[in-house]
């Protein structure tokens, strides 16, 4: 389905509950696998990627219900996963397949892995191979591509630098030390996400953190938790963009996750001159409420460093700094070019739908993107988002700038993270037609 997103007249205005993390809801959904006591989950995010994980969980022995948007589960325990007798589907969900292969690497079972077209051409061997290290028994197309088959076995324990800032790559490791042989510890010199850290110590994990270091004693068994997961930041940042490059709007996003590992976007647009307003509390997560208005911005330097921190949100940065006064240059922006698409192409591409200049200099983990900002409204056309559901959705709140208006071909494919985004965009004024 084709939708297509112009400028108005009107400011976008009101308050919203962006969809639940759905990043969070993958972790608690796999991870109370690994625990034989009941787990209860509030507000659970209901986009594929976590529908998938469910499906997944339950191939492995989960059991579960729905009450409206709470979950309720009970895990077989890590030592007593069931082997499944089909292979199992992960969707468009690397996130899934690279938890599962830590998961399940040290089990006693035997799964195969798979996932849609795209997912089946991304990379696993940055995965793999930390693990295979550590013993285990893993098996995949060329060049480490899924499907992939997972042959668990005993696994000794692991003293690991993480040569990227990646919370998947984390995870996985974290995954397979939990029942491994011995102590593990794993460097992590440039911060990534710490979802799987806290939601693990919550479960009573042998986990300890001092700086970059990271240590992981194997324990016996994990505890049950209950836990109420707050909308997606990665969600909100798309209605954040909306109030900033929508004249005099007003959008209040509630009860939002603002841990500081995903956050890095509020401060690169604080800089740009955002005025962006945020009050919360703690828990397991911080969670809380943000306050947006629309302002005048200016281009800044993002630093790689953190990269880490925004790394779901650029192509809407490179959007939102396409509007902005002057240049803006991205440092760090390889892994752009390894997600559910080739990112980065696919932003410079919006980005002369837009009318705006880009370009792209250095390379490997020196890739820089460089956006040439201009003050005013987008030029508009129809934007092919290569199924990428942030593509999509950049593509969208860009519209809101463009008085021609964006035409954005598959645009169902937003759905994989917030099956919502384009009724709630129309909640707050945007104009959106079929």
């Amino acid at each position: 389905m084709n939708l297509t997103i112009k400028k108005t007249n009107k400011p976008l205005m009101g308050p919203l509950r962006p969809e639940s993390d759905k990043s969070i809801s993958q972790r608690l959904i796999l991870f109370s696998l690994l625990t034989n006591e009941e787990c209860v989950f509030e507000k659970i995010s209901r986009a594929l990627d976590p529908k998938s994980a469910l499906i997944a969980a339950s191939l492995f022995g989960l059991e579960y219900k729905l009450e409206g948007d709470t979950l309720i589960t009970k895990g077989p325990g890590f030592r007593s996963l069931q082997e499944p007798s089909v292979p199992v589907y992960c969707g468009n969900s690397g996130t899934l397949m690279r938890f599962l292969m830590g998961l399940l690497a040290p089990s006693d079972i035997f799964a195969v892995l798979t996932g849609d077209e795209s997912l089946n051409k991304r990379p696993m061997a940055r995965i793999a191979d930390p693990l295979k290290s550590m013993g285990a028994e893993i098996f995949s197309r060329t060049q480490g591509f899924a499907p992939l088959a997972i042959k668990g076995t005993k696994l000794k324990g692991i003293n690991y630098t993480l040569p990227v800032a990646s919370a998947q790559l984390k995870t996985a490791i974290l995954l397979a030390t939990l029942n491994s042989e011995g102590t593990s510890t794993i460097i992590e010199n440039t911060p990534s996400r710490d979802h799987s850290e806290r939601i693990l110590l919550k479960m009573g994990a042998g986990i300890k953190k001092s700086g970059s270091l990271i240590t992981i004693e194997p324990k016996k068994k994990l505890s049950g938790i209950r836990v109420r997961v707050g909308g997606d930041f990665s969600s909100a940042a798309f209605f954040i963009g909306a109030g900033l490059l929508s004249e005099k709007s007003e959008i209040t996003l509630e009860d939002v996750n603002l841990n500081p590992t995903r956050t890095g976007l509020i401060k690169v647009l604080e800089r740009m001159g955002a005025k962006i307003t945020i009050d919360k509390n703690a828990d397991i997560e911080p969670n809380g409420n943000i306050y947006i208005t629309s302002q005048k911005l200016f281009g800044t330097t993002v630093e790689s460093f953190e990269i880490p921190t925004l790394i779901d949100e650029i192509p809407l940065l490179a959007v939102i700094c396409a509007a902005a006064e002057g240049e803006t240059v991205i440092n760090g922006v390889f892994e752009l070019t390894v997600k559910e698409s080739d990112r980065l192409s696919g932003t410079i591409e919006l980005l002369s739908l837009l009318g705006r200049e880009s370009y792209v200099s250095g390379e490997g983990k020196d890739l820089t993107l460089t956006i040439k900002g201009v003050l005013g409204s987008f030029s508009g056309g129809e934007y092919d988002p290569r199924l990428d559901h942030r593509l999509a959705m950049a593509a969208a709140i860009a519209g809101i700038n463009s008085t021609d208006g964006i035409t954005i071909k598959d645009s169902e494919c937003a759905k994989v993270s917030q099956p919502e985004f384009y009724c709630q965009l129309q909640k707050l004024g945007a104009e959106i037609k079929e």
